[in-house]
């Protein structure tokens, strides 16, 4: 699954350890190691806080290829930012935002597991 193999990849680019990686997310230890291994999956929510945290869109997390958005120009608009196959959605950063952007991460996660 891409997702666990990206949780890694961007980690190991950010110079983190998987222990503080998980401390700065105030998660255990074990929990990331089941994300980075594919066991589970992050929430929605907990992939925006991982791309926040790791320098990369969530999209990027989720990309089959880690190279797949990189060259898509990047902007800053302060909404919440999903694309997948040539569909972009930007949802404003309130309450029901990150609720449709939790489910719309969640729906393509399960999509490519």
């Amino acid at each position: 699954m891409a997702l666990s193999s990206n949780i890694r990849l961007y980690r190991k680019k950010a110079g983190l350890t998987q222990t503080q990686l998980a401390n700065e997310l105030e998660i255990s230890l074990a929990t990331l190691r089941r994300w980075e291994c594919g066991e589970t999956t992050p929430t929605g929510a907990k992939i925006s806080e991982l791309a926040n945290r790791l320098g990369v869109e969530p999209v990027d997390l989720v990309a089959n290829d880690p190279n797949e958005n990189k060259n898509k120009e990047k902007v800053n608009t302060g909404m919440l930012v999903f694309e997948n196959g040539g569909t972009r959605v930007e949802l404003p950063p309130t309450d029901k935002g990150y609720e449709l952007f939790n489910k719309l991460v969640d729906e393509l996660v399960q999509k490519r597991s």
